[in-house]
């Protein structure tokens, strides 16, 4: 009996997914565990996995698709891999190519060649006067490819093949389809946007001292395989400052402002398609190594498409890093239902003024969006205030506050 394969409901709110690319085709023998699709939900991009070794034995729908989740997309048929299951995969894919062949002769042989090649096919056999139909196709199913056109010219000695495609004038206008992230990221940030009382404020930040911490413990982090950035002493001091001001690590409802008295700390993530938010849990329990550590990882995953559901939710406040496309300051959008979210510009030596003398320093913008329902500018600029504080500090002053900033102090890996 097949084996049905479902749309996965990747975290309690989500109501549907849509299939982004295929990785099998019917008649492949799988692997369990095997990825056999990429799919894209409102919470993370991921791929399903097979949960039996055995041949695909129907596809029920196609990429771009969007589907309720437990809606059964495919079946595998459970068997161990033997050379009869090599070749009935082989027969599959032939009868598949048949039934494209017999779709031809009753719709017609052009307009079924119109349905099976691409417009960068058709575009060159018009530019070169080639006929389609004699051309030997190598794709998936017989298709005809780019490289199937090129060497089919370069096999008439009367047509010299450009070594490049001529120029031609673009297109004044294109159109160019949503991505299911980008539809999702565009919806929450006007949903943002009409929901929160937004205001920011930006402090510039003397991060000298970072700079020179992060130079002398190179090689340590280097040994520990960690990139030590800016973004985990932010983030650090950040989670410091939330302590001291919880009201920015809140959230705004018809009964009250929520405190949150714990810190998951949410890092954006820039992707292709989009933004993504994974979210670091507990982070006021973790010292500087672990939440560079930490942050590193989910980067990773993040652009692997490796996170579980469960990693991008329960976020109460975001740090969101803009600084590493080369922006000095901005004005980030509050991740709902946040009540605040901090940006990071680019960090860069200029010259500034330090006890009536000109200093070159390493410096930053930060910007804090906030609700300013759920709090007044004073509370804002108090908490950013404290976050320069700790990075302008960080050092000797520092250590000695460790006893009373656990755990592991500012000084952190310690």
């Amino acid at each position: 009996m097949p084996v049905d394969i479902i749309m996965p409901q990747m975290g309690e709110s989500v109501a549907e997914g849509t299939i982004l690319k295929w990785l099998v085709c019917e008649g492949d023998y799988v692997t369990k565990e095997q990825p056999l699709a990429e799919i894209s939900t409102d919470k993370i991009d991921t791929e399903i996995p097979s949960p039996v070794s055995g041949v695909v034995k129907k596809i029920l729908y196609k990429e771009g698709d969007t589907l309720a989740v437990q809606t059964v997309i495919a079946q595998i048929e459970e068997r161990e891999r033997t050379e009869q299951t090599k070749e009935e995969g082989k027969e599959q894919k032939e009868e598949k190519r048949r039934e494209i062949s017999a779709a031809a002769a009753s719709v017609g042989e052009v307009e079924i060649h119109e349905k099976r090649y691409s417009p960068l096919v058709k575009k060159l056999a018009k530019e070169y006067d080639v006929n389609l139909s004699e051309v030997k196709g190598s794709g998936e199913f017989g298709r005809v490819t780019k490289k199937d056109i090129m060497e089919y010219l370069s096999a008439r000695k009367e047509i010299t093949v450009p070594k490049e495609e001529i120029a031609k004038e673009p297109e004044r206008e294109t159109l160019i389809p949503l991505h299911p992230r980008r539809k999702i990221t565009a919806e929450r940030m006007v949903l943002s946007k009409q929901t929160a009382a937004h205001v920011t404020t930006v402090f510039e930040v003397d991060v000298t001292p970072v700079a020179k911490y992060r130079e002398l413990n190179k090689e340590i982090m280097k040994k520990e395989g960690i990139h030590l950035t800016y973004l985990p002493f932010i983030a650090f001091a950040a989670i410091q400052a939330l302590k001291e001001y919880p009201v920015l690590n809140s959230s705004w409802t018809d009964n009250g402002i929520l405190r949150k008295n714990y810190i998951n700390m949410g890092i954006a993530v820039s992707l292709e398609d989009g933004l993504i938010v994974p979210v670091i849990k507990d982070a006021d329990k973790k010292d500087l190594l672990l939440l560079a550590r930490e942050i590193q990882e989910i980067a990773v995953n993040a652009r692997s498409k490796k996170l579980k559901p469960d990693d991008v939710q329960g976020g109460t406040f975001t740090i969101t890093n803009y600084g590493v496309n080369g922006s000095l300051f901005g004005t980030p959008v509050i991740l709902q239902p946040q009540a605040a979210i901090l940006g990071v510009g680019a960090v860069v030596k200029r010259p500034v003024v330090i006890d009536d003398a000109i200093a070159i320093r390493s410096m930053v913008y930060l910007s804090l969006s906030f609700d300013h329902r759920a709090m007044d500018g004073a509370h804002a600029d108090a908490f950013l205030r404290r976050v320069k504080d700790i990075l302008e500090t960080w050092g000797v002053s520092l250590y000695e506050q460790k006893k009373s900033n656990p755990p592991g102090g500012y000084g952190g890996i310690w």
